[in-house]
Formats: C-alpha cells, structure tokens, sequence
C-alpha cells in the first residue's frame, strides 16, 4: 500500500486532492526529461566541444609517440656509444713504450699516435685502425680490422683510419729503414 492510499484511507487527503497531486507529479517529471532536450545551438556548441577536446586528445596522443621516439632513438644511441666503448676499450692495441709518432687526418686536422715499428707495418697493410676512444679529447686507439668494421656499423664517426687490406710486399720492407 502507498502513502497516498494510507492518507486517504485516514482522511487526512481528498481524493481530488490526491488526483491532483499526482497528476502535478507527472507534469514535474515530464518537465524535468523536456528540459533536458536540448535546443539545437546548444547541442551545436556541445558537437563543437567534443570535436575540440578528441583533437586536443589526438594532438597530446601525437605528442607523446613523438617524446616516447625521441626517448627510444636516445636510449639507442647510448647503448650504441657503449657498446662502442666496450669494443674499444677490449681491443685497444695501443703499447705504452711506442715512441714513433704516426701521422694521420681526422676530418680538417692532423692527429697523432705512438706506435711500433710492428704497429706502423699493420696500419700501413690495412690489418690495424685508428679509432676514437673515450678517456679524453686526443684518445686515439689502435684497434684489429674486424673490431674497426664492427664499429664502422653501428658507429661510423669512431673510425678515423683504415687502410685497405694489402698483403705486405717488398715496398712495405723499404719502411724500416726510416726508423
């Protein structure tokens, strides 16, 4: 049983009353869901709202794959720069008691490294490369010809000099006698 069945039955409402109530409590309602139609500039200015907030999320969507390439493309090339490091710095030739300084060009400038008489005969013959190491600003390393075409592929500014390979004749004999 309803409220209003229980006032009635008690008479404290009328049943015209009671009518009227309801049917005003039908008009309320039917208002309140009419309001929420909306007129067709306000549903205008709500299409053009949501079309601005879906660009502005494309646009942050756009943003963020462009910082997270960014971020991935750096990532990459510092693990490239370790592993450069690590390659040059496991097979560094380089002999402290070198006393002959080998001339060679790196980019407008020339550079300079010690070597041995043994060492100057491999860099000539193409089986020894100069390559840039990391321990300061002139560090220059010799290193074997696979670790320089290993470097040459994910690294190519490391390798500063690689002869092409010659098998050693007479003329590369004629070298020692410079020393």
């Amino acid at each position: 049983m309803s409220l209003r069945d229980e006032l009635l039955k008690a008479g404290l409402v009328s049943s015209d009353k009671a009518k009227k109530l309801d049917s005003d409590g039908r008009k309320q309602n039917y208002q309140r869901k009419k309001g929420k139609a909306l007129t067709p500039e306000q549903e205008a200015q709500q299409i053009e709202a949501r079309k601005r907030a879906e660009a502005g999320a494309a646009h942050k969507r756009e943003q963020d794959r462009q910082l997270n390439l960014a971020r991935e493309a750096e990532k990459q090339r510092r693990e490239q720069a370790a592993r450069a490091r690590q390659l040059i710095e496991a097979h560094r030739m380089n002999e402290p008691e070198a006393e002959i300084a080998y001339n060679f060009q790196d980019g407008n400038r020339i550079r300079s490294v010690r070597v041995t008489v043994s060492q100057r005969k491999a860099l000539a013959m193409g089986r020894l490369a100069i390559v840039r190491g990391d321990r300061r600003e002139f560090d220059f390393a010799l290193a074997p010809r696979e670790i320089a075409h290993k470097l040459a592929e994910f690294a190519p500014d490391r390798v500063l000099l690689l002869h092409p390979e010659s098998s050693g004749g007479d003329a590369d004999d004629d070298w020692g006698d410079w020393e």
